[in-house]
C-alpha cells in the first residue's frame, strides 16, 4: 500500500514498542489465557490504526489552473507548490521592474483518491510553461484611437512635456507664444503583457515620426528613382536597399517600387517671436569729376552698414516654419553712404557710352533680340552684301579677333565701362587683339562663317557681361 512517509513511521514506532523488552516482561506476569487476550487485542489496535491511517492517507489536493485540473498531491506537498508559484512571481516581478499580476487562477480542492498523487516536480514543470502575468499599462489614444502603451500615468503627463521641448530651440531671443498638439491625447489604464510597455522617449519619437508603412509604387512614364523619392520624402538609398531587384537605379514604367513610408501619430503646431539683427545696407553717391577719365573712380568716403533689430511671429508645422510676419523693427545704427568720385573725361581707347549701328550702309534687321528657336537670341542679326564694312559701335580696345565656334569669326571690343560689344559671323577681320579703336572704325567684313545661314553680322550689347537688347541702345 502506498502511504505517505509521515504514516509509515508512526507504524514503524508502533512495532518498536511491541517488540520493546519491557512489552515482553510484561506479559510473562499474567496467565497464558490473559497473554492471549491481550495480544488479539493488541493486535486489533494496531490493525485499526493501520486502517484508519490507510485511509486517510488517500486523501489530497487537487490543484485546478483556470479551473482545469493538472495534478494531485499530498497535503505535505500543497504548501510546496504556493510557495513556487511566489517564487515565480516575485522573479518575473524583479525581471520586468515592475508590478505583475497572475493571470490564471489557482485552486486546492481536497478528494480521497488513494494512491493518485503526482510528483510535485511534474506540477511544477506545468505551472512553469503554464503561468503567465501582466501589469497594469496606460494606453495612449490618439483621437480615440489606441496607440502606445506607458509604463505609468507620470509617463503619460510627461509626454507632452517631451514633445514640447523637442520643439523649442535653446535660444535667448526667442520665446514661445503657442504651443498645440493638434490631436486630442488620452489614456486608458488595463492590464497588459509587460512587454508591451515602451520608454517615453520611444514613445515620443514614435508619436512624432511614425512607424514605417510598407507600400507599392507604380512607376510611371519618365519617373526615376531620384523623382520618387522626392515625392515621398525619402533617399535614393532607402529606396534602394527596399527593392533589392533594381540594379543600376533602372526602372521602368509599370515596375512596381516597395516604398516604407512614415506618417507622424500626432501633428504639432507652435508659434514663437523671435529677434533678430539684420544689417542695413548703405547706399553709393556718385559725384561727377571731370579730372577723372570715364572708367575711372576715387572713394571719397567709405560706407558702412547699418543695423536694425526686428522681431518676427514665426508659424511652425512639425517644425517645419510656414509662416512669418515682421511685427516689430527698430533701427540700432544707422547706415553710412559710400562717396565715390566718378570721372567724365572719355580716354583714349574707351567707349563714350552712346552707341552707334554698326553699318554705315543701314542694312536690314532679320531676326531680334529674345528667345529663337527655344533659346536665347542674345543679339540682332543684321543683312546686307557680303564684304560690307562693320564699323565699332563704340571706341575701346579690341579683346578678341579670331573664330570662336558658332560665332565664326568674331570681334569683341571691350569699351572700358561696363560695356562690350559682339560682332560675329564676319568674312575678315580687319583689327588685333589690343588694338586701341575709335567709334565708327571699320573693324570687319560682312560675311556667313560659324553657325550662319546668309551674309550678315550678328551684333550684341552687354553690360556687365549680360547681354542687352541693342535696339534699346540707338535709333537707326
Amino acid at each position: 500500500m502506498n502511504l505517505p512517509q509521515n504514516q509509515k513511521q508512526k507504524i514503524s514506532n508502533l512495532k518498536n514498542i511491541l517488540a520493546s523488552d519491557k512489552i515482553k516482561c510484561f506479559f510473562t506476569k499474567f496467565s497464558k489465557k490473559a497473554t492471549i487476550a491481550t495480544v488479539l487485542g493488541i493486535t486489533i489496535l494496531i490493525v485499526s490504526i493501520i486502517a484508519v491511517q490507510s485511509y486517510l492517507a488517500g486523501f489530497g489536493y487537487a490543484l485546478f489552473l483556470d479551473g482545469e485540473e493538472i495534478g494531485f498531491l499530498y497535503e505535505d506537498d500543497k504548501e510546496a507548490i504556493n510557495e513556487f508559484v511566489e517564487e515565480i512571481t516575485k522573479s518575473t516581478r524583479e525581471g520586468y521592474q515592475m508590478d505583475v499580476m497572475l493571470n490564471e487562477t489557482l485552486e486546492f480542492t481536497k478528494y480521497r483518491r488513494p494512491g493518485e498523487q503526482m510528483d510535485p516536480y511534474i506540477i511544477k514543470d506545468q505551472l512553469r510553461r503554464n503561468l503567465t502575468f501582466s501589469t497594469y499599462g496606460y494606453i495612449l489614444t490618439v483621437n480615440g484611437k489606441e496607440t502606445l502603451t506607458l509604463g505609468s500615468e507620470e509617463d503619460y503627463d510627461n509626454i507632452v512635456k517631451i514633445i514640447k521641448e523637442s520643439y523649442i530651440k535653446d535660444s535667448k531671443n526667442t520665446t514661445l507664444k503657442d504651443f498645440m498638439i493638434n490631436e486630442d491625447l488620452g489614456y486608458k489604464k488595463r492590464p497588459v503583457v509587460p512587454e508591451e510597455i515602451i520608454d517615453i522617449e520611444e514613445a515620443v519619437n514614435i508619436l512624432l515620426t511614425g512607424v514605417p508603412e510598407r507600400q507599392t509604387h507604380l512607376v510611371s512614364r519618365g519617373e526615376s528613382l531620384w523623382t520618387i523619392s522626392k515625392a515621398h520624402n525619402i533617399s535614393v538609398s532607402e529606396l534602394e536597399e527596399a527593392n533589392p531587384e533594381v540594379k543600376d537605379g533602372r526602372i521602368n514604367p509599370d515596375d512596381k517600387i516597395e516604398l516604407l513610408v512614415s506618417e507622424p501619430m500626432i501633428n504639432v503646431s507652435l508659434v514663437e517671436e523671435k529677434k533678430v539683427t539684420e544689417g542695413i545696407p548703405y547706399e553709393t553717391r556718385y559725384i561727377d569729376d571731370s579730372s577723372l577719365y570715364t572708367s575711372q573712380t576715387r572713394v571719397k568716403t567709405e560706407g558702412s552698414t547699418g543695423e536694425k533689430e526686428i522681431t518676427y511671429r514665426i508659424t511652425k508645422e512639425n517644425g517645419v516654419e510656414v509662416e512669418r510676419e515682421k511685427i516689430k523693427e527698430t533701427i540700432t545704427r544707422e547706415p553710412v553712404s559710400k562717396v565715390v568720385y566718378r570721372g567724365t573725361t572719355t580716354a583714349p581707347g574707351t567707349g563714350t557710352g552712346r552707341f552707334i549701328w554698326p553699318l554705315a550702309s543701314g542694312g536690314t534687321i532679320t531676326s531680334g533680340f529674345g528667345p529663337r528657336w527655344g533659346r536665347m537670341h542674345n543679339g540682332v542679326d543684321i543683312a546686307d552684301s557680303r564684304g560690307t564694312p562693320i564699323r565699332a559701335s563704340d571706341g575701346g580696345v579690341v579683346r578678341t579677333s579670331s573664330y570662336r565656334g558658332g560665332y565664326g569669326n568674331l570681334v569683341i571690343i571691350d569699351h572700358g565701362n561696363g560695356y562690350s560689344t559682339y560682332y560675329a559671323h564676319n568674312s575678315s577681320l580687319q583689327v588685333s587683339v589690343g588694338e586701341k579703336v575709335k567709334q565708327g572704325q571699320t573693324i570687319a567684313l560682312m560675311g556667313s562663317t560659324g553657325n550662319s545661314t546668309g551674309n550678315h553680322v550678328h551684333f550684341e550689347i552687354r553690360k556687365n557681361g549680360n547681354p542687352q537688347n541693342p535696339l534699346d541702345y540707338f535709333n537707326r
